[in-house]
């Protein structure tokens, strides 16, 4: 069974790997999208701001690899369902914006 540590981490890699799919996408495609560096960053800042949230997510991932089980995987996959359905919730107000902007 995993340690709460392990868990933890594991929502940690499911919150960060989640992430890194809109920015990522968004930046591939041209398009500009929030990050924490400004409201209208460039694609280029979405694709590394996606890779670097697919990095941490992966290191995560690779230093826990011996906790990986079926619980471990669930905890990841709920944290990141939990953060996408925020994230769509949040994106579907009219003028999102930064908490600090």
């Amino acid at each position: 069974m995993a340690t709460v540590q392990e868990m933890a981490m594991f929502a940690v890699v499911g919150l960060f790997g989640t992430n890194a799919i809109p920015h990522f996408v968004r930046g591939i495609t041209g398009e500009e999208h929030m990050t924490p560096f400004g409201s209208e960053s460039s694609a280029v800042v979405n694709v590394l701001w996606g890779s670097v949230n697919a990095a941490v997510a992966g290191v995560l991932a690779w230093v826990y690899r011996d906790a990986v089980d079926a619980s471990t995987l669930a905890v990841a996959f709920v944290a990141g369902v939990a953060l996408a359905v925020g994230l769509a919730s949040y994106w579907s107000t009219e003028n999102p914006t930064l908490p600090w902007e």
